[in-house]
């Protein structure tokens, strides 16, 4: 078994990256790439990563654990198609509560005081991983399909991108102890939805190149 654990979250993400391992086989048990490190899949959504994830640390060991996926980024953040980021901390975007009046108050502004969750400091990074340039997600159960949902997400948490399970895997790996990172290719811009405009496969690959070549 390697000391780093490198998780994702869909079937599809992983079947484009390691086509020669079976998803089914790694979303049962970690599958050890050489000496490198181990792979596994963990499922979409915060409650299937989750789960899955702790699974996974309570019966195996590991230092590191490396989220790697795809995501969304919002508008006005200077974020390109294709471009990797390594998303350093996560809020949950829809945990909250609905007023009288219909609108959405969020938990940590419920409670009066942030909830953050946050990865482990780059420096413990090789320079090749720790010069992605930095983001801030927000962990969502819907993703988002409508400009207007776009720039509400992104103003109100001073977001640059919103992923499916961030916040699950920074909390489950700060639960097992183990430093936790995440990196992501941008594969649209979370706007008014239009999956022809996605590029998913040129995402993974610029993923890839970028985090697991190096790695």
């Amino acid at each position: 078994m390697n000391k780093t654990l490198v998780a994702f979250a869909s079937k599809q993400e992983f079947n484009t990256l390691f086509p020669q391992i079976s998803a089914v086989v790694a979303a049962s048990t970690p599958v050890s790439v050489g000496a490198l490190y181990d792979v596994t899949v963990c499922g979409v959504g915060v409650l299937d990563f989750s789960v899955n994830l702790a699974s996974q640390l309570s019966k195996h060991r590991y230092e590191r654990v490396i989220m790697l996926g795809i995501c969304g980024a919002y508008e006005g953040r200077d974020i390109q198609v294709g471009e990797v980021v390594r998303v350093d901390t996560e809020v949950v975007g829809d945990m909250g509560v609905q007023n009288a009046e219909g609108h959405f108050i969020p938990w940590g502004e419920l409670i009066g005081e942030p909830v953050i969750y946050k990865g482990d400091s780059p420096r413990l990074l090789p320079l090749r991983l720790a010069s992605v340039r930095s983001v801030v997600g927000v962990t969502v159960n819907t993703c988002t399909g409508t400009r207007y949902l776009s720039l509400r997400r992104s103003g109100m948490f001073n977001a640059d991108v919103e992923t499916m399970e961030g916040a699950a895997c920074f909390a489950v790996c700060k639960k097992f102890g183990a430093s936790v990172f995440q990196f992501r290719a941008v594969s649209n811009i979370a706007t008014d939805r239009d999956t022809s405009a996605w590029k998913i496969p040129e995402a993974l690959a610029a993923l890839k190149e970028r985090v697991l070549d190096n790695l």
